[in-house]
């Protein structure tokens, strides 16, 4: 029991006398210097003294604690150092370019620490060229490989990897930043993933690296070969065609027995799914929807391959409706005429297309990505009538879809018709005012001469009166008289036979009416239109009478008395004739 208490007590009074010994120490600074020039030759030595300024109360021995570190950030420890002396030395032997860079120096005693301020050296050489490995060197798809690049350069270092193809440049493929000689990069393998790998390092601090590495290639073993993604009819297509995706993947004979698993994705949501087949069909009806793109992907194991395309569904034009501007289709020579074609639906570029019925080719053309095109004719004249019609039409891979729309027929109207009348009117209009202002006047005299007739058979109302019934009437039944001419000749004797007497009695034929006379005391109602001069025995009273065929039958009328407006009046009895109007019969001319 005495043997394990004693060597206990005696260690517990060592560092009871210990922590006595560093009461009081304290450390006022720390600094690491090179005895060399500040850029210094592959090969040479370096010598680094680490020194330090220490106050202690006390004369016992201190015991110093120097580490030596190389690093901006000290990530890596050259040398450690216990001393009571107040410096101490790191020496390195034969410099190498990775001994370029960042030095510190830390400076222990008692619970007291101090860093120094960095120093920093450049060494003027070529780094070694690392060493590459791969493991494992012989791989299938979706193993995982393991690639270690080591170089005898002081770290810190970094270690770059690249991935190589024949006849181009490397391409860089992972930087790793290490304080250990060495560092691993893992990568799994996939189809496309490169056979041929290389690595080289560069000191930190500076810009110079090393050579890159020999090239060492892996062996891929591939269970399946890429899929293939195919699209029926075609990866563009009209809305409403069948459309058909399949995916197909061929297995190595190595591998006959894989099952894998099969997908088709469409924008990366799985539309269709097969296990232990080597095809995927997925078939439908296409829409507009169904625009995206579509991905053909095998999984087995690690391992996965894909394949994509794009799919378009375009959708066809509808009838176009052909409309003009022109209200009613009619337009005017000289008007600007716009006719717009305008489709409902279809997808872009859409082709217009403007015909008129008399002529073979298109009279416009034009692609828009719009669903309206405007032919404008500018001064429209007659020979812009006729019959139009227009086209849409758009294509996908080479199919052509055509819609023809309705047919509209557009009037052209003349305006010269107008000028004429313009130029005419002012004269038309004059003549017709002197024809109508004639009328009347004539209308007027007329009524004026009927109006001295009555005041003058007013004078002789005491004289035997005979009546004469004839007259005819115009549309409105106004008193036009019937004209009664009187004998030729100078006048005639009351006492005659009255033989001649009688030249004619006649209606106005312009004006189309029938004469019609008969006495009140007469039995001879006869309509007639003249009476022509006749034999006939007469009185001086009127009597019926009829001619010698017995055809005509009228009003015997003794005129011998009537006052001629340029005869004189004859002596003797006078007679006076009257119109009446009372039987009125209206003829055919």
């Amino acid at each position: 029991m005495l043997k394990i208490i004693v060597p206990f007590l005696t260690l517990l009074l060592i560092e009871m006398n210990k922590t006595e010994t560093q009461k009081g120490v304290s450390i006022n600074s720390a600094i690491i210097k090179s005895d060399t020039e500040e850029n210094i030759r592959e090969g040479s030595k370096i010598t680094l003294t680490c020194s330090a300024s220490i106050l202690k109360q006390q004369m016992e021995a201190l015991q110093i604690v120097y580490l030596f570190y190389k690093g901006e950030d000290k990530g890596v420890l050259l040398k450690n150092v216990t001393s009571d002396e107040r410096e101490t030395q790191c020496i390195i032997q034969s410099a190498r370019v990775s001994h370029s860079g960042y030095y510190h120096c830390v400076v222990e005693a008692g619970s007291e620490k101090k860093d120094s301020e960095p120093t920093f050296i450049t060494v003027k050489g070529k780094l070694q060229t690392p060493l590459l490995s791969i493991q494992p060197m012989n791989v299938t798809v979706g193993d995982s490989i393991v690639l270690r690049c080591a170089s005898e350069e002081i770290p810190p270092l970094t270690f770059i990897f690249f991935k190589e193809k024949e006849g181009q440049k490397p391409q860089r493929l992972k930087d790793i930043n290490s304080n250990n000689k060495s560092a691993v990069h893992q990568l799994k393998v996939i189809a496309n993933t490169d056979k041929n790998y290389s690595c080289k390092v560069r000191v930190s601090g500076i810009s110079d690296s090393s050579l890159r590495s020999k090239i060492v290639q892996i062996t891929v073993q591939d269970p399946f070969s890429d899929p293939v993604l195919e699209i029926e009819p075609s990866d563009r297509i009209f809305e409403g065609d069948n459309l058909t995706i399949q995916c197909i993947v061929n297995f190595t004979p190595l591998f006959l027995g894989v099952q894998p698993e099969i997908l088709i994705v469409k924008d990366a949501t799985p539309i269709t799914t097969n296990y232990n087949a080597t095809t995927a069909v997925f078939t439908t009806t296409a829409a507009l929807n169904d625009t995206g793109e579509y991905e053909c992907m095998v999984k087995w194991k690690e391992a996965m391959k894909m394949t994509k395309r794009q799919v378009i569904v375009k959708v066809p034009v509808s009838e176009p409706t052909l409309k003009s501007t022109r209200t009613g289709d009619n337009a005017v020579e000289g008007d600007t005429l716009d006719l717009s074609c305008a489709v409902l639906k279809g997808s872009y570029p859409i082709t217009y297309k403007f015909y008129k019925v008399t002529t073979d080719g298109a009279l416009y053309q034009k692609t828009l990505n719009a669903t309206k095109a405007v032919y404008s004719i500018t001064s429209v004249n007659s020979e812009h009538h006729g019959t139009y019609s227009c086209e849409a039409s758009n294509t996908v891979n080479q199919r052509n879809q055509t819609k023809r729309s309705q047919y509209v027929t557009i009037t052209v109207k003349d305006t010269t018709w107008w000028i004429y009348i313009s130029s005419v009117s002012p004269v038309i209009i004059l003549v017709a005012a002197a024809v109508i202002l004639s009328l009347c006047l004539k209308r007027l005299r007329s009524n004026k001469d009927i109006s001295q007739a009555d005041e003058s058979d007013g004078t002789h109302q005491g004289e035997p009166l005979q009546h004469i019934q004839g007259a005819y009437t115009d549309r409105n039944h106004e008193g036009d008289y019937t004209n009664i001419m009187p004998p030729e000749g100078n006048g005639a004797d009351t006492e005659r036979n009255h033989e001649g007497d009688y030249t004619y009695i006649m209606l106005p034929e312009e004006n189309g009416y029938i004469f019609t006379g008969s006495d009140s005391e007469s039995d001879c109602d006869r309509d007639y239109t003249n009476v022509s001069s006749k034999r006939k025995a007469a009185n001086i009273d009127s009597d019926s009478c009829s001619d010698e065929n017995d055809a005509i039958q009228y009003t015997q009328i003794d005129l011998t008395a009537l006052q001629s407006g340029n005869m004189p009046q004859p002596q003797g009895h006078t007679v006076y004739a009257s119109i009446a109007f009372d039987k009125i019969q209206q003829g055919s001319p």
